[in-house]
């Protein structure tokens, strides 16, 4: 896990029995470290994001989206906006419900996923990314598998800035009473800024609650 994940998301999967081992995110690559201790273990080596299985697995959150949406509204979704890293949710979504439109939104400057779609092929975020508080966000390039799908499968992506993140962190809280960490707010935040249209059958993915008390306080406190 990166050195600077928030302090919670470290405790909380050291309380599964796990053992952790850290890495500075922007000088190491976590990919070699894994497959290196998996090698020396004899384990099985499973990507963040673009295993088939992990990309299958967070797709059933669509068909989920879709069976209560027909259930309650009589209709399934005609868009779904969703957080996005590596892409494996959004991959699956588009997998899960291909009469849906996709919308993978992640933070400025760590949009590897919107520059790989606006350019045609896979691109990285660059060796100098700016600070996000998205950590659950922060991958320097998409996987082949998730490309493939994205490409073929979404038209239209956004980014959203720290704020419009800070703000859909307070708007959750305050109307929806759910604690979003950032990298959960920011399929919100490009919905509330406006930058991604939504109709009556729109799903708006708010993907995780791991912040710490004193950080969501701080975001709470600024607005």
């Amino acid at each position: 896990m990166p050195a600077n994940a928030p302090r919670v998301k470290l405790e909380r999967t050291a309380e599964f029995g796990a053992t952790i081992i850290t890495y500075d995110r922007l000088t190491e690559n976590r990919e070699e470290i894994a497959l290196g201790i998996a090698e020396q273990k004899g384990a099985t080596y499973v990507h963040a994001f673009g295993d088939p299985w992990v990309i299958e697995g967070q797709g059933s959150a669509g068909i989920e989206i879709a069976a209560q949406m027909q259930s309650q509204a009589g209709r399934p979704p005609s868009r779904i906006i969703a957080c996005c890293g590596g892409g494996g949710l959004t991959a699956g979504l588009a997998l899960a419900c291909p009469e849906a439109a996709v919308v993978p939104v992640e933070p400025e400057g760590w949009d590897d996923i919107c520059r790989s779609l606006e350019s045609g092929e896979i691109q990285d975020v660059g060796t100098s990314p700016p600070t996000t508080a998205c950590d659950a966000l922060q991958t320097f390039a998409t996987y082949p598998i998730n490309f493939a799908v994205l490409k073929a499968r979404c038209h239209e992506w956004a980014r959203a800035s720290e704020e419009e993140i800070r703000a859909a962190q307070r708007f959750a809280f305050a109307n929806l009473r759910l604690v979003l960490e950032p990298g959960g707010a920011a399929a919100l935040a490009a919905v509330l800024s406006g930058k991604v249209e939504v109709d009556d059958s729109t799903a708006v993915l708010l993907t995780g609650g791991n912040t710490d008390a004193a950080s969501f306080a701080k975001v709470l406190g600024d607005g």
